[in-house]
């Protein structure tokens, strides 16, 4: 086969294949938390010392339960990649010197960097595709309930409480544009947040902002600009997730 060919063909399987692949949809939940924390601690997105939210959050943040979100921390504590402190001022810190881990959920992840590009290709496709119908339907009303969402984002104490929000904006953008192919792509949407890391906050207000120009093709019914910013809002992606953060 050529290798135009072989290569068609692999992208191909990887969008009939997603979301994600194999490697990932072997591990358990738990083994996904774990993942998840160690790839923000190997990559300095959690520093060693700094301490976690509320677990609750976490499995907000992270959509899993409460007790996955437990059992997950509670392994990395049993590793001695996070510590607990009891009493007052007390909770879950990462570490001052954590050990670098031969984790086989981590391995799992950095397997499928070829199925979170695919998927991100996916999203900026669909996504265009919903925001050029939103901002053509969008109401007043709607565009401020985006904004108060967006206003919730940047009250939020970190990554976790942020992402409950954002989340819920990107749903809400879909169920404006009323597009009946909106399923498949929440499940895109969906799939690429397991593998979403936790990131500090500073990092996240060019998103907002983003957003907040979103909006603002929204209610001048500016369909063009609203493709243009989320092309540029999907891209950055590439760059974010810790397939770029070597």
């Amino acid at each position: 086969m050529p290798e135009k060919e072989a290569v068609d063909a692999v992208a191909a399987r990887a969008l009939i294949d997603a979301p994600g692949s194999a490697a990932l949809t072997r591990l358990s939940a738990v083994e996904t938390v774990r993942a998840r924390v160690l790839l923000s601690i190997e990559h300095g997105l959690l520093a060693p010392g700094v301490r976690l939210p509320r677990t609750e959050l976490i499995a907000s943040g992270l959509e899993v339960s409460p007790i996955t979100a437990r059992r997950g921390l509670e392994s990395l504590v049993e590793d001695g990649v996070l510590i607990r402190v009891p009493g007052r001022g007390g909770g879950t810190f990462v570490a001052e010197h954590p050990p670098r881990l031969n984790d086989s959920a981590v391995t799992a992840y950095r397997a499928d960097t070829d199925a979170v590009r695919r998927l991100i290709d996916q999203r900026s496709l669909m996504e265009s595709a919903i925001v050029h119908e939103a901002a053509l339907r969008a109401t007043p009303r709607q565009c401020d309930e985006l904004d108060r969402l967006i206003e919730q984002s940047q009250r939020a104490a970190d990554w976790h409480e942020h992402h409950v929000p954002d989340s819920r904006f990107h749903h809400l953008v879909g169920e404006i544009s009323g597009l009946p192919e909106l399923p498949a792509y929440l499940t895109v949407y969906e799939a690429l947040l397991r593998y979403y890391v936790p990131y500090p906050m500073d990092q996240l207000e060019e998103g907002r902002d983003e957003h907040r120009a979103l909006v603002s093709a929204f209610r001048a019914g500016d369909a063009a600009s609203a493709v243009a910013v989320t092309r540029a809002h999907v891209d950055a992606l590439r760059r974010e997730m810790f397939i770029a953060l070597e």
